[in-house]
């Protein structure tokens, strides 16, 4: 990190990517442009720019750094286009997802949302559609940073980071070759000594660790959700080397097989044997049943409710879609057992741990 930032466990790290040349080099080919064409942006009088206007810039660099290729066509988007289609056979296929009607609001999803198709997706699809090049800029958002948790502790080394990212890459569901996530192919195709612009960012006040380092802690984290507890635990070990008293900890991690992505598994095994937390492991692709992170929870479900009892606090990072509702009903299950209570009690109090912040999400959406 460049002198003077600095991070703190728990942070997340603000990452500005790059959309990959290939498809750059695709969208700017589409209109007729080779990427190292100049072209210069005007605004009309009384609008915002939000684009770089009035100097020559590089179609290239315009499509590369400054607006989102991949987003999802939003039937706004989709009806710009159908305006500007004159081919008498295309111009129905797009009319057709716009609809207020249940066969056209049925169509959209499944054709568009649930393939996941971006406006320049359809443009390949439907090749006579004449959408001018300015139409397509102006109807793009801006290019967003993309947040992940830090998974260091600044205590070690305080000029490094790490960031632990999964790089998505897979047959797109549009159909059309192969879909790559922005950002995480953009840092995966970074050498070492190369820039990136990026930011520290501090995270939401409870997702800290407690400053009273006996405070028991329980953490819930698969896949690259293990992100900040890396951290945690770094900074777990620094303070037991420093002399503290450390209180209990329970790491719930969870991954496919244990041989192809355990994470740090040496690392989180070493922690474990120096008691600066307890493992609990979940595979969810080996012979075995399988077995998520909830699972566990429910397994170890008196321990658990012992630490809840003096104090602990709970983390969950990772999917927001599933695996943290998942997790959340699984520990409201153990209170309503615990506590005779009834399902509108457990979620007071599981409402009540997290206004306590004591029950603290890093979560993003799934799928």
């Amino acid at each position: 990190m460049p002198a003077g930032v600095s991070y703190r466990v728990g942070d997340h790290l603000s990452v500005v990517p790059r959309n990959d040349p290939s498809l750059v080099d695709a969208v700017a080919r589409r209109f007729g442009f080779m990427p190292s064409d100049q072209i210069r942006l005007q605004v009309a009088e009384g609008r915002r720019a939000q684009l770089p206007v009035g100097d020559s810039v590089s179609v290239g660099r315009l499509l590369s750094e400054f607006v989102e290729l991949q987003q999802v066509a939003t039937r706004k988007q989709i009806q710009i286009m159908s305006e500007n289609t004159r081919c008498p056979v295309t111009k129905p296929k797009l009319l057709a997802c716009l609809g207020d009607d249940a066969a056209a609001t049925e169509r959209y999803r499944a054709d568009i949302l649930t393939r996941r198709k971006s406006v320049f997706d359809l443009l390949e699809e439907y090749p006579a559609c004449e959408l001018p090049f300015h139409a397509y800029l102006e109807m793009l958002s801006l290019l967003a940073p993309r947040y992940y948790s830090i998974s260091s502790s600044p205590t070690g080394d305080p000029a490094r980071c790490s960031v632990t990212v999964a790089v998505v890459e897979g047959p797109a569901g549009s159909g059309r070759g192969i879909y790559r996530g922005i950002c995480s192919n953009y840092l995966a195709g970074r050498r070492a000594g190369e820039n990136i612009q990026a930011t520290v960012r501090e995270t939401k006040a409870g997702f800290r660790l407690p400053d009273d380092a006996s405070v028991p802690i329980i953490m819930v984290g698969p896949g690259t959700g293990l992100a900040p507890f890396r951290g945690f635990l770094q900074e777990r070990a620094a303070r037991k080397a420093a002399g503290a008293k450390l209180g209990p900890a329970m790491l719930f991690f969870g991954c496919r097989h244990p041989e192809q992505d355990y994470l740090y598994a040496d690392e989180l095994k070493a922690f474990a044997a120096d008691g600066i937390t307890e493992l609990h492991t979940a595979f969810s692709r080996t012979e075995a049943p399988k077995t998520y992170v909830q699972n566990l929870i429910a397994a170890q479900q008196q321990r658990v409710w012992d630490l809840i009892e003096q104090g602990a606090i709970i983390y969950v990072c990772g999917d927001g879609g599933k695996m943290e509702p998942d997790v959340k009903a699984t520990l409201m299950s153990i209170y309503r057992e615990r506590a005779g209570a009834d399902a509108a009690a457990a979620q007071r109090w599981i409402d009540d741990l997290g206004a306590k912040n004591r029950y603290v999400l890093d979560v993003w959406a799934g799928g």
